[in-house]
């Protein structure tokens, strides 16, 4: 049977092995600046982090002829690499002693490949001189040659000469090039109906994803393995990675009724397999069975391009699901895209306690494809159990971890399971409780909780608190079952070890280093803390208060029933990463405070930009007027900054700003210090 079989070369060996043809039905090279930029800015951004780091680029998708490998998908940034290394070449050809010749030529398209070779030709076969670039403007305008190629040449040596302004810079950003930028070149079967091929990936309109490539590599695995029964490996791979992929549906949407059943229980509402195999038999039943005793199966064998011309995203199969609910349009956006998903569930497989010393994939999906770099050359068992742990995770991220609801006009944030009925509806219902209509007072502050972790770190890359959740989530829970309680004691443990372990102490500790533990071990807090002596509030001015502080204040002041602030019951976290003066730094009126009072936890506050930006300089009464007029129309304030405004309504002095200072101080404080009592 034949495979789809995929490699990573370094830029070196693509460039100087084999030979490239971009077929007639490829359409014309047409980048322009902003795609060139894009690639060398993005190459250049890793060389910065250190050598020894690899820069995956993406994917080069291939159909092997006889002398050559004809491009099926990746056929621009093929040409870019050609362009690039041929002015390289030119500049620094001490560094590109092996770069013969361009090994990319154009079918049918005598114009590109005149123009390639010409530049090939021009820059690295001639003496250089001073109107080089002239002749080759007037070379352009020939009917002979196509103009665009030219066009991406001059746009490499504008924005090389615009980056690199030192010569040594230059050659070490060329010798990461050819040695730490690597490409997955996948090779389709040799049965493969490349126009059919093609016509998928010209529909969608893109390259395949880098999760996709991720996919390919995990398939390609198996593939090559010795497992008996492989290609239902493969297709339960293909499912379960289909269904994890759309993250704005629940999980068991992307599955059939009777698939759910088998996997999450009759109601759909639990994770009741222990393992691939197991998935293997709910989502192919017999065949699988069949498969393992050794008899014959007739399940197709799975080709990359079955896996495309399926999709990138899954949706559920309209004539098999009789719930109109799961096809109506989504409901939910998910807090977190795909990518970096796969960064958390790689995370947890790796089982981050035992391997402290191990550095932890970083949450950037740039570095998607060199994070699984370790499944090389393991066996396929180890990609089985990635792809349990991946939809073990998928359905704890969904049943444990906030959605935005797009259910109401105004947008709020929902904490809920999917449930099943027996009449093959659906619905969804309250994470803990299961009621439809409304969350109990417990799941209420699961979900405050976490919506206040979400808001303060917006960009995926830092949603280190998402991986400790679900690490928590994903551990046996046979002697502290996930229910209500638990779990918000875990939240509560986690935000506090935040706080004392990032924002209240001189030196930050490294996350890894404390969050992925239970209840009792997150309460170990740093030495520092327990000091009688230590300055609480010197980390709470200006130029150090995190924006996690205020949300984790917000939180405590909401959880507080002796607080009382109008409409408290309707607060929910909103993004806002603004830290502002409510008495300003530049007041219209010259009534500016001194600056350790500007400066102090009393006088800052958090808004959103939009609210930031008109009221900067307006005094605290004019504020407060000008936010309570718009309240409409606006995300629910801050709570600390509702405090500030009912005083300045009256009077927002040098004795009020102290005044909330305290206050607010020391609800903090007391939150931590309960804690250490806990551990005393």
């Amino acid at each position: 049977m034949s495979s789809n079989k995929e490699y990573s070369l370094t830029i070196q060996t693509l460039l100087n092995e084999d030979n490239y043809r971009v077929p007639v039905y490829q359409r014309n090279y047409d980048w322009e600046e902003a795609q060139i930029r894009q690639l060398i800015n993005d190459i250049q951004d890793f060389s910065l982090k250190g050598n020894s780091q690899t820069y995956y680029l993406g994917s080069l998708v291939v159909h092997k002829r006889a002398d050559y490998f004809e491009i099926l998908d990746g056929q621009q940034r093929f040409t870019t690499l050609s362009l690039l290394a041929c002015y390289l070449k030119y500049r620094l050809p001490s560094i590109f002693p092996e770069y013969k010749r361009p090994n990319l030529c154009f079918e049918s398209r005598p114009k590109s490949d005149l123009a390639v070779n010409r530049l090939f030709e021009v820059f690295n076969s001639q003496t250089s001189t001073d109107n080089i670039f002239s002749n080759l403007i007037e070379t352009s305008y020939s009917k002979e040659f196509n103009s665009s190629i030219f066009n991406g040449f001059k746009i490499i040596e504008r924005v090389i000469s615009e980056t690199f302004k030192q010569e040594n810079k230059l050659e070490v950003f060329a010798s990461y090039l050819l040695n730490n930028v690597q490409i997955f070149r996948i090779t389709v079967p040799k049965n493969t109906d490349v126009t059919h091929y093609f016509e998928v990936m010209n529909n969608r309109g893109e390259q395949l994803e880098k999760h996709e490539v991720v996919k390919a590599h995990l398939l390609s695995i198996i593939q090559e393995s010795d497992l008996h029964n492989k290609d239902i490996a493969m297709a339960t791979l293909q499912k379960v990675w289909l269904a994890c992929a759309d993250m704005n549906s629940y999980v068991q949407t992307g599955f059939s009724v009777a698939e759910r059943k088998a996997i999450f229980g009759s109601s759909a509402e639990d994770f009741i397999i222990d393992s691939f195999d197991k998935i293997a038999i709910a989502v192919l039943g017999k065949d699988y069975k069949n498969s393992s005793d050794g008899e014959n199966n007739k399940i197709e064998p799975l080709s990359l391009t079955t896996s495309i011309d399926k999709g990138a995203i899954h949706k559920p199969d309209k004539q098999r699901i009789t719930d109109t609910r799961d096809i109506k349009q989504e409901r939910f956006d998910s807090v977190i895209d795909f990518p970096n998903f796969l960064m958390h569930v790689l995370r947890i497989y790796h089982n981050p306690p035992s391997n402290s010393i191990q550095e932890l994939p970083a949450l950037d999906d740039k570095s998607l494809l060199s994070a699984f770099d370790n499944f090389k050359d393991l066996q396929a068992i180890k990609v089985k159990e990635f792809i349990f742990t991946l939809l073990k995770t998928r359905y704890l991220f969904d049943r444990y971890i906030i959605k935005r609801d797009n259910a109401s006009n105004r947008e709020s944030w929902a904490l809920k399971r999917y449930k099943l009925y027996e009449s093959s509806s659906s619905n969804y219902v309250d994470s803990f409780s299961g009621d439809e209509d409304h969350l109990n007072d417990s799941t209420l502050s699961c979900l405050m909780l976490i919506s206040a972790f979400h808001v303060s770190y917006p960009t995926n890359s830092r949603k280190n608190w998402l991986s400790a959740v679900l690490y928590w989530l994903s551990q046996d829970k046979s002697s502290v079952p996930i229910n209500a309680e638990n779990y918000l004691g875990f939240l509560e443990s986690l935000a506090q070890a935040f706080m004392a372990n990032r924002y209240l102490i001189a030196k930050p500790n490294d996350y890894s280093k404390f969050m992925y533990a239970d209840c009792a071990e997150l309460s170990v807090l740093p030495y520092e803390l327990s000091d009688p002596n230590h300055d609480f509030e010197s980390h709470l001015g200006y130029d150090k208060v995190a924006v996690f502080v205020f949300n984790y204040l917000d939180y405590l002041l909401w959880k507080d029933s002796n607080v009382s602030i109008p409409k408290k019951k309707e607060f929910r976290f909103s993004f806002k990463s603004s830290k502002e003066h409510f008495s300003p730094q530049t007041s219209r009126i010259n009534e500016i405070l001194p600056e350790a009072k500007l400066h102090s936890f009393g006088n800052l506050c958090l808004m959103g930009s939009s609210e930031n930006s008109s009221l900067s300089n307006d005094t605290p009464r004019q504020k407060t007027e000008i936010l309570n007029s718009q309240r409409n129309r606006m995300a629910p304030l801050s709570l600390k900054l509702e405090l500030m405004m009912q005083t300045a309504q009256e009077n927002w002095n040098i004795k009020n700003i102290d005044s909330h200072r305290y206050d607010m101080v020391k609800i903090l404080q007391e939150d931590i210090e309960q804690k250490l009592k806990r551990i005393a």
